[in-house]
């Protein structure tokens, strides 16, 4: 039965590719770490893709005519595999593909959703030191706790950690065939590109939810994945009895997004204790289901003390979600320029001092940004957002800061600061 399991799941054997699809830009980067000794771990939200990703890093395994019996593939994401030890599960798996496909030279070990594994690490660390330099690891996990302080020590200075998002924008418009590898050609698909952003805006970009092509289906993914996700990775996970307290506290923060969040006013809002709030938000940050954003300062002590801001890892759960009536665009333009902040900076924050500018990017290895975003600049706002901006980057000392929006372009400059106004689907396309 075991070995009917592993040739399932492992098609390559039998000489088959894995489907193509849209190339991921993490691949490109994961390709360069091919060489190295190190376990690669991706981590992300349940559905963004980490397992077609493995799957792609097969397939150019394969391109460089490494042998497809020196490569295992596993998910682990399996009611038979779910809490067994893995001396008993991995150590069992691995000896009978070695006795099936007898491999010679370096293998390759693709892991998926390993974290359901108990003590996985332990096995993982030992064949690692036993094996280093003739077995590769790859491992998945939809949990932030696979690379949390429960394992670091085991893995310390063995692991590379790559964090998998939804499809970013560039990535989806590959999806639906939209030439954008030169400026030119974005230039002359300019609308169909907008007609799309409002789809993206909408939806997200789960990868499943963008190949559907009924909204209604889209909606039904979104709220699957949503509940899996409070039920399964959480409560499953963590032991939580009220789930029903879980998943509308949940909801609450999907409503709430890009507003900071007092854990007092939670709890009392919902009758409960505030370590019951902040467990629950604990858990819900490691599932990745959301992301804490911190206040500004050059004080680490009062960064961490500051309120925090939510924000989702994909427009789809907060606009489609019954968590408001009509849906805000200027907000969910500031949620999906938060992920894509996250996609490609570490170091992403809020900065309020009297005025308020959405996001900062700092690194003192590095020049730092500043961001707001709105829908549209007007006579209502225009002071509020560019007075915003300046303090931003006068905060921490730069002269220029970039205004975000729907579809308006515009260029100036105010009290020393030059402000360049571009629409979010453009920025989106630039390199980073």
């Amino acid at each position: 039965m075991l070995e009917n399991y592993l040739v399932e799941q492992n098609l390559h054997w039998v000489g088959r590719r894995y489907q193509s699809g849209v190339e991921r830009e993490l691949l490109a980067e994961v390709l360069k770490l091919l060489d190295i000794d190190h376990i690669l771990a991706i981590s992300g939200v349940r559905r963004c893709g980490k397992s077609f990703l493995l799957k792609q890093i097969i397939n150019k395994l394969l391109d460089k005519a490494v042998p497809p019996e020196n490569i295992l593939l596993i998910n682990f994401d399996f009611p038979a595999f779910s809490g067994r030890p893995a001396e008993e599960i991995l150590s069992t798996i691995v000896d009978e593909y070695r006795r099936i496909k007898q491999p010679q030279g370096k293998l390759y070990l693709f892991f998926d959703e390993i974290q359901t594994v108990s003590k996985w690490e332990i096995w993982v660390k030992y064949q690692y030191d036993l094996h280093k330099g003739s077995m590769k690891f790859f491992i998945t996990g939809s949990n932030s706790a696979l690379l949390s302080s429960e394992y670091a020590s085991g893995l310390t200075g063995r692991l590379v950690e790559k964090q998998l998002f939804p499809f970013s924008f560039a990535e989806f418009l590959t999806f639906h065939a939209i030439d954008i590898n030169s400026s030119e050609t974005i230039i002359l698909n300019s609308q169909a590109i907008l007609n799309r952003f409002d789809l993206y805006l909408n939806y997200g970009a789960m990868p499943e939810v963008v190949e559907q092509t009924e909204n209604e289906i889209k909606i039904d993914l979104i709220s699957t994945y949503f509940n899996t996700i409070i039920y399964k990775d959480i409560a499953g996970r963590f032991g939580v009895r009220d789930t029903l307290l879980l998943k509308d506290i949940a909801l609450y923060l999907l409503g709430q997004f890009s507003n900071p969040i007092n854990l007092k006013k939670v709890a009392s809002q919902f009758s409960t204790a505030r370590d019951t709030v902040r467990g629950f938000f604990k858990y819900l940050e490691s599932s990745y289901f959301i992301f804490n954003l911190s206040r500004f300062s050059f004080s680490h002590k009062t960064q961490l003390l500051s309120q925090k801001k939510t924000y989702a890892v994909d427009n789809g759960f907060s606009s489609v979600l019954p968590v408001r009536f009509t849906p805000d665009k200027g907000r969910l333009l500031e949620q999906v320029v938060f992920v894509e902040l996250k996609r490609r900076h570490s170091n992403v924050f809020y900065y309020r001092n009297q005025k308020e500018c959405d996001f900062i990017i700092y690194d003192y290895r590095r020049e730092s940004d500043a961001y707001q975003v709105c829908y549209g600049l007007n006579e209502n706002n225009r002071q509020r957002e560019v007075k915003g901006l300046v303090a931003g980057c006068r905060e921490v000392n730069i002269n220029q800061g970039t205004i975000l929006t729907w579809n308006q372009t515009d260029e100036f400059n105010v009290n020393g600061i030059h402000i360049s106004v571009i629409p979010v689907w453009k920025w989106l396309l630039q390199e980073p």
